[in-house]
């Protein structure tokens, strides 16, 4: 039995649309201990994603902003809070990946570790006709991983 992306992804979805706020993704994301979230139109078509680091990348200072600054860090902390906060009040179609790494259902195991190990993917979307089905996730798919080999054990 070939195993595919339909065996691993979750069903169960959370998702956002372009035009919720980035305070609302934020907060799921931490009210349920996800790294990202997809983007979604009404009718499930996938039109992004916004991970945790679409929402650092804002936020963190560059580097350059910080050797300017007095005592190099000096108030890193406030301008950080600071950027977070008016970024909440933004929409999550101003700071989501547009172009999402996707896997349609009948991929191979091997594809989905390959994509996932390669390109430091956490949660991989799978679409079919660019309607979002499932989400894989990178900690499921190790434990699924490790109840397979758990009873292939004699």
């Amino acid at each position: 039995m070939t195993i595919t992306a339909k065996d691993l992804m979750h069903r169960d979805l959370t998702a956002v649309a372009e035009d919720d706020l980035v305070l609302d993704a934020v907060r799921i994301l931490y009210m349920q201990r996800l790294s990202g979230l997809p983007v979604v139109r009404n009718d499930w078509i996938l039109v992004g994603f916004l991970s945790e680091s679409d929402i650092l990348r804002f936020a963190l200072p560059t580097y350059l902003e910080i050797l300017a600054q007095k005592g190099f860090l000096d108030n890193s902390e406030g301008n950080l809070i600071e950027r977070l906060g008016r970024l909440g009040h933004k929409s999550v179609g101003e700071f989501m990946n547009r172009d999402p790494i996707c896997v349609e259902p009948e991929v191979s195991l091997m594809t989905v570790a390959d994509l996932m190990i390669r390109k430091r993917i956490k949660r991989l979307p799978v679409v079919k006709e660019g309607r979002l089905l499932g989400i894989i996730d990178r900690s499921a798919f190790c434990e699924f991983l490790m109840e397979e080999a758990h009873e292939g054990r004699p």
